[in-house]
């Protein structure tokens, strides 16, 4: 009856890794390339590209942010984040290296609905190296 409280214990420690572990699973987001993200209408996936110039226009009545990313093989896909727009966002939009959007397509509206955004934008202070803003949850 000794070992009994530690068979308790591993059991219990046990369960904490697999319950860790199936959360971790759980909240890993898949980069994918624009043609398949849009057919992810039901899971979300995370795209990367670069800003169109000329295309960010936020519409301060419904909070939505809306623009167009172009990928390395010249592909544009519509991208919409519906959120408060963070005071920064112009500068970072401006000066973006990248953006990656986590989020889903809806093939009704064809675009991207964002969920979060992570703006990669060159940093003046570090030479070459790029800081990161996130916006969303």
């Amino acid at each position: 009856m000794k070992n009994k409280g530690a068979v308790i214990g591993l059991v219990i420690i046990i369960g904490a890794l697999g319950f860790s572990a199936l959360a971790f699973k759980n909240n890993l987001v898949n980069s994918v390339p624009f043609s398949d993200a849009m057919r992810a209408t039901d899971s979300d996936v995370q795209i990367m590209g670069k800003p169109v110039s000329g295309t960010m226009a936020y519409d301060t009545t419904a909070h939505a942010l809306r623009f167009a990313l172009r990928n390395d093989a010249g592909q544009t896909l519509s991208v919409i984040y519906k959120g408060p727009k963070p005071d920064d966002l112009d500068s970072a939009m401006s000066k973006a290296v990248a953006i990656n959007a986590q989020g889903t397509y809806d093939p009704v509206k064809k675009e991207f609905v964002a969920e979060n955004l992570l703006v990669k934008c060159p940093s003046k202070y570090q030479g070459q190296s790029t800081t990161d803003r996130s916006y969303g949850s």
